[in-house]
């Protein structure tokens, strides 16, 4: 057995990078068969998210892009990022992620731990076996709910976060293509108002184009159909309020766009399976989640 002795390098850290906000919210474990109920379009609105594939494969859609995942790889979801998840029917997925509410970047928005123009799935590659563990002592410590578990998970969080901002391999991803910046903002007005009242046709009149060729172009590059992906985008808010709040099924149906209860039971049952009450029992009741000391109530999935 030798000795590897440490030689401090000052500069790998810097030195205005304050950690003292940060906290971790939740951390969570889920397997192949949690994974098969998909998960449709929603966002973190108040907490930066990461997650760790340690099996299986599958399919996330992060803002208007779509990425194939497999085991090694380490996802970053910004504060507000929109995104979906699909595991292979086959293979299924596994999977830790976890909340983290307070990293404040120099010189970037809250919540912001990589940068615009680099891609949220990184290769782990040889480090892979390191973060995995760092997620399942995440896990492992708040189940415990030891004295001090604060401050360790803290620690935990910050090597785990220092990892990923100066020593896991990151790859820049190539802006939109012109042509297709009229369809993203498109989606993303849909993203802000999917509760409302939308068409096809306004929507294509939005963009400044034909109705056929809006609905070819929009499923082309979002990989939905306009009306399927409206869909979509209220049945995983739907998913987040019935798992984080208290609110009744009529008040979710409401909150995202369906006035008609029954009409809502039916769509959510067609993507998710079940009905939105045995989502919500099956979510809250049986779903490894574990918290630090703040209600899930108060915090999106």
């Amino acid at each position: 057995m030798g000795v590897v002795y440490y030689k401090q390098n000052k500069n790998i850290l810097e030195p205005h990078l304050s950690w003292d906000e940060m906290r971790l919210v939740y951390v969570s474990f889920n397997d192949r068969q949690e994974t098969l109920t998909p998960t449709a379009v929603h966002c973190h609105e108040k907490n930066l998210e990461l997650q760790y594939i340690c099996g299986g494969r599958g399919n996330l859609r992060i803002g208007s892009r779509l990425y194939e995942v497999q085991e090694g790889d380490l996802l970053v979801y910004n504060q507000g990022e929109l995104h979906d998840e699909s595991a292979d029917p086959e293979q299924g997925l596994w999977f830790y992620n976890c909340g983290v509410t307070g990293l404040n970047l120099p010189g970037r928005p809250e919540g912001e731990l990589i940068a615009p123009e680099t891609s949220p799935r990184i290769h782990a590659g040889e480090m892979a076996g390191v973060v995995e563990s760092l997620f399942k002592l995440l896990y492992a410590e708040v189940e415990r709910d030891l004295p001090k578990n604060e401050q360790i998970t803290h620690d935990i969080l910050r090597v785990l976060i220092s990892m990923i901002l100066y020593q896991l391999p990151k790859e820049c991803q190539l802006p939109p293509r012109e042509k297709d910046r009229l369809l993203i903002a498109c989606k993303d007005y849909i993203d802000s108002h999917f509760m409302e009242e939308l068409t096809v046709e306004k929507l294509a009149e939005r963009s400044h184009m034909s109705i056929s060729g809006f609905a070819h172009q929009f499923k082309k590059i979002f990989g939905f159909p306009p009306i399927q992906y409206i869909i979509r985008r209220r049945i995983g808010e739907a998913q987040r309020l019935l798992f984080t709040t208290d609110l009744s099924i009529t008040e979710v149906s409401v909150r995202v766009g369906y006035d008609n209860i029954s009409y809502f039971n039916n769509q959510f049952k067609r993507f998710a399976g079940m009905s939105p009450q045995n989502y919500r029992k099956s979510k809250v009741g049986a779903h490894q989640f574990k918290k630090l000391n703040k209600l899930l109530l108060h915090h999106p999935i």
